[in-house]
């Protein structure tokens, strides 16, 4: 995100916020509306603040009342409204995270970031062509905004446009290098495209930035797996397990990894246990039962005593 660019709207806003409470253009210093705009913008800051302070501790539904309460706060500002639309779109209430942006950019037809919110939301329900457009017009407003750039990756990914998404992920990283979702979404088409050299020494870059990103842990493993270092790949799909711990792919993924180490007895139990989880998934039956008819490794007789 343009932090600059946010932070000198909401510098912008403030001012405006206080103003609203004022009996007119006309209103003196001492003015009995004076008290009551300063109630009000000491209140806008309060709200603002616990809102993010609620977003930065993961308490989506806290972050969501805060806002809620400064959006009805009179003059309604843009910014709250991109706000709290950015949080219903964390909480999966798109239709409502919609209503907020597209309330946004009525206050402000120019506002590149709810543009973005909107476009996503539209992304979410499929109408691709719309939601390409108003991401387009975000970069044209603001081409340093790394947010919008990354949303079109996301979208041309799925539009099958891996050449595009590229493109649109690169130049997100121009504006925020240090982001590793950015990173890991290009890794990941790296991999697709058989490159295991490239993306696992971005995965590797991705996993200091972010250790407890989880699937950066699995990408990774299946990079390690591509290029035969099978126990770095075992303690990736490990680590990525602690997040997953029944999830199927996750433990066919550890299976054929532990295989490859050489530990055939692990690599059963754990292939059974996914099997339990899925047992019609014909990957996991075909990968048990090879197991399963694997022969025992052999193991070397001492050598005779001298």
């Amino acid at each position: 995100m343009n932090l600059g660019w946010v932070a000198g709207r909401w510098l912008l806003v403030l001012p405006l916020l206080i103003a609203g409470g004022c009996s007119g253009l006309g209103a003196r210093r001492g003015s009995a509306g004076e008290p009551e705009a300063t109630a009000r913008a000491a209140r806008v800051k309060a709200l603002s603040e616990r809102a993010q302070a609620a977003l930065d501790r993961g308490d989506l539904e806290a972050a969501r009342v805060d806002l809620v309460e400064l959006t009805n706060l009179p003059p309604t500002s843009a910014e709250a409204l991109y706000r709290l639309g950015t949080v219903l779109k964390l909480e999966g209430r798109w239709a409502e995270a919609e209503t907020s942006f597209r309330g946004a950019l009525k206050r402000d037809p120019d506002y590149p970031l709810a543009m973005v919110g909107l476009g996503e939301v539209e992304a979410h329900r499929g109408d691709s062509p719309s939601a390409l457009k108003h991401f387009e017009t975000a970069i044209e407003i603001d081409p340093f905004q790394p947010s919008a750039h990354f949303a079109m990756g996301r979208l041309l990914e799925r539009m099958n446009r891996p050449n595009s998404a590229l493109t649109a992920y690169f130049r997100a990283l121009e504006y925020d290098p240090n982001n590793p979702d950015v990173s890991l979404r290009i890794a990941m088409i790296q991999l697709a495209r058989d490159e295991p050299d490239q993306a696992l020494s971005r995965l590797d870059r991705v996993v200091e930035q972010a250790p407890e990103n989880a699937l950066a842990r699995d990408v990774r493993g299946l990079a390690n797996l591509r290029l035969g270092l099978a126990a770095r790949a075992v303690a990736d799909f490990q680590a990525f397990l602690v997040r997953y711990p029944d999830l199927p792919k996750g433990l066919y993924h550890l299976a054929v990894a532990l295989e490859r180490d050489g530990q055939p007895a692990e690599a059963r139990r754990v292939a059974a246990r996914a099997l339990r989880l899925a047992p019609d998934d014909p990957s996991l039956r075909g990968l048990a039962e090879r197991l399963a008819l694997a022969p025992p490794p052999v193991n070397p007789q001492p050598a005779p005593p001298r």
